[in-house]
């Protein structure tokens, strides 16, 4: 098998006419330059250069692998480029996924200083509930997540990067909800609910957290994101317990109403995950280092 080496020695060989040259040019001697010219000749079994009054000149074998060689080489040149640009993730492709709540609600502001020191990376965002997501960065298609649901197995490397709220909204129209104190947890017990579909890490969280506090509630409505279940609340057929930084416009407008609950623990961490399997590209180190600096969401 040839070797790159030989095709630039051939090249140099090529363009400068003279073995002595090209030897020169690439700080070797001339017997090594020859002895790799013959080596390419043995290769392919046909000779690429004749010698003409002490120059170099290419035989019709030799100028149909100049040509070939200069679009292999020009090749090798722009991979080695490609490749340098992706070690200093400064090019490349970087697939990650995010839940639907950090994905409308927290993703921006880490893609915005992603961008800023890395404008030449393409980012692909997959957004899904939870167990979609994980399942993606399992199999590889995702380099790293963003999820707010746990995701356990020793496969997975696992961080808290961010805390976030969970909290009742109801109508703001709903007087029953009109007070200052807390509200008991055991008075949600058959509770007309708004909630996420199963999958989601956010309805997982509360369906344990109502379960805790014995409360069974009466679920009406499941919708896939956190602004449908807004508008449905914000509507009065029911209420809802989703993250804080969903609703905080709408209580702010009065739309919504956000309800004080003593008893239920809605705390949650927000967490970076990957697989420990597949190695993180240049690009993905970069993201999970931004994302871990603790970025405002």
């Amino acid at each position: 098998m040839f070797t790159l080496g030989q095709l630039n020695v051939f090249r140099r060989v090529a363009e400068s006419g003279s073995f002595s040259r090209a030897a020169e040019a690439l700080g070797v001697t001339q017997p090594a330059v020859s002895q790799q010219i013959h080596a390419l000749e043995a290769h392919f079994g046909v000779p690429l250069v004749d010698i003409v009054r002490g120059r170099v000149r290419l035989t019709d074998g030799g100028r149909f692998l100049a040509a070939r060689s200069d679009e292999l080489l020009a090749g090798v040149t722009a991979l080695e480029r490609d490749m340098r640009e992706f070690s200093a993730a400064a090019a490349g492709t970087l697939a990650i996924g995010a839940t639907v709540t950090i994905g409308t609600h927290g993703l921006a502001p880490l893609l915005v200083r992603f961008s800023r020191t890395h404008p030449g990376v393409d980012v692909r965002i997959t957004i899904g509930n939870t167990d979609t997501i994980v399942a993606a960065v399992r199999d590889g298609t995702l380099a790293l997540a963003l999820i707010e649901g746990l995701a356990g197995g020793d496969d997975l490397e696992t961080i808290a990067y961010a805390r976030d709220e969970l909290v009742l909204v109801a109508s703001a129209a709903d007087r029953r909800f009109a007070r200052r104190r807390p509200l008991p947890a055991a008075a949600l017990d058959g509770e007309r609910f708004i909630m996420r579909e199963p999958g989601s890490g956010t309805r997982a969280l509360v369906d344990a957290a109502l379960q805790r506090a014995g409360v069974v509630p009466h679920r009406v409505l499941e919708l896939p994101s956190g602004e449908a279940i807004a508008r449905a609340v914000e509507s009065g057929l029911g209420v809802a317990i989703i993250s804080r930084m969903v609703v905080e416009r709408d209580a702010a407008a009065g739309r919504l109403r956000i309800v004080p609950v003593a008893g239920l623990d809605l705390d949650r961490d927000f967490l970076l995950i990957r697989a420990r399997s597949y190695t993180p590209s240049p690009a993905a180190s970069a993201f999970r280092r931004i994302v871990l600096e603790g970025a405002p969401l």
